[in-house]
């Protein structure tokens, strides 16, 4: 029974585990998959709804044609409409900036800081090539007195590159097999434990 208290505990902590992968998704990469989170991105100050909105130039821009909406995964290159909701009812009333920028700390956008009392931010970035970017939101919060790039939510982009396998997947397997292995476990150990044991003669 020791041994199936430890699995149960196993199985208990890998569940808690799952259960905390940051939210994020709806990320398309350019292998086309999907997570099943919405795409909310946080740090330990602010929250917000990010949104991106690549444009095919081929075709005609009219109401059939909306381009969907992408997560922190770009597909590809070209021109993106990056939209940050702003979930954080108070970050409303404080002046907040938005800036795109390349992995070698090239800017590619940025919206200079202002009050955005209908919580949306919106630029336009065209991406050049393949790589790695950020959004970065900052905040002017008196409340928490401290450095703006220490409160800065810093939102990492993919463009054209293949998505990499989240954790989500492997704390699945994981979890199924934590299970299969208490499954097993119950069924060799529970019918010797509830075995009647023989009487010994006196």
């Amino acid at each position: 029974m020791k041994i199936f208290r430890v699995f149960l505990m196993l199985a208990l902590s890998t569940c808690t585990a799952s259960a905390s992968v940051p939210l994020g998704g709806n990320r398309k990469g350019a292998d086309g998959s999907y997570d099943m989170y919405g795409c909310m991105l946080s740090n330990d100050y602010y929250v917000v709804n990010f949104a991106a909105y690549q444009f095919d130039p081929t075709q005609t821009k009219d109401a059939k044609n909306i381009p969907q909406a992408e997560c922190v995964d770009l597909p590809g290159i070209g021109k993106t409409q990056i939209s940050i909701d702003l979930l954080d009812m108070d970050i409303r009333k404080k002046p907040v900036a938005l800036k795109i920028i390349s992995e070698e700390g090239k800017t590619l956008a940025e919206l200079p800081m202002s009050v955005v009392k209908q919580g949306v931010l919106s630029t336009t970035v065209d991406f050049k090539a393949p790589g790695k970017y950020q959004a970065i939101l900052t905040v002017e919060d008196s409340d928490l007195r401290m450095p703006l790039e220490v409160t800065a939510l810093h939102m990492p982009l993919t463009v054209a590159l293949v998505a990499e396998v989240s954790g989500t997947g492997d704390g699945l397997l994981i979890l199924l097999g934590a299970i299969g292995v208490i499954v097993s476990l119950s069924a060799y150990y529970l019918p010797r434990q509830l075995k009647p044991k023989p009487v010994e003669n006196i």
